[in-house]
């Protein structure tokens, strides 16, 4: 499908064949490479766009870049998992390298707005798990999760007699 990017258009998948394809096992990042990505993700965007510093319909590629040496220096990460996971990540278009730091990358312009909300969404839930928006976020998934009256209720049977 076209996904609007500023001034233009790039392609992208439907939401409902991104999330088959990651149901299959394709295009989904290893453990390792999710965790960096994540902190870039953090760092970058969520953080920022908490503070003020970023304002919340910019772009992922707009975020601030976090440095390299401040990944490194988390103890959940080793050094070389961190390294290693950065360089598939640029090579991959997911993240961008700049002199001062990493930030997202242009495969993030091809996010339908759906699946940048639910990007979105989990970092929320990964920052703070027991907060307000947390609990919000779980209640309108549920919500959206449980089918309606209408859709349970098997219609009626008309045998023409």
């Amino acid at each position: 499908m076209l996904v609007e990017t500023g001034p233009g258009y790039t392609s992208g998948y439907e939401d409902g064949i991104a999330d088959r394809l990651a149901d299959e096992g394709i295009g989904v990042l290893p453990p390792d490479d999710r965790a960096v990505l994540t902190l870039v993700l953090l760092f970058s965007v969520a953080i920022p766009r908490a503070e003020g510093k970023l304002a919340p319909e910019a772009p992922w590629t707009s975020g601030h870049p976090v440095s390299r040496e401040r990944l490194y220096k988390l103890e959940k990460v080793p050094t070389g998992v961190a390294k290693a996971a950065l360089q598939r990540l640029h090579e991959a278009g997911i993240t961008r390298n700049l002199n001062d730091g990493v930030r997202p990358g242009p495969q993030f312009d091809r996010l339908t707005p759906a699946m940048s909300t639910t990007i979105f969404e989990e970092l929320l839930l990964l920052a703070d798990p027991q907060g307000p928006l947390a609990d919000a976020i779980r209640r309108r998934r549920a919500s959206a999760a449980v089918p309606s009256v209408e859709s349970r209720v098997p219609e009626e049977k008309h045998h023409g007699y």
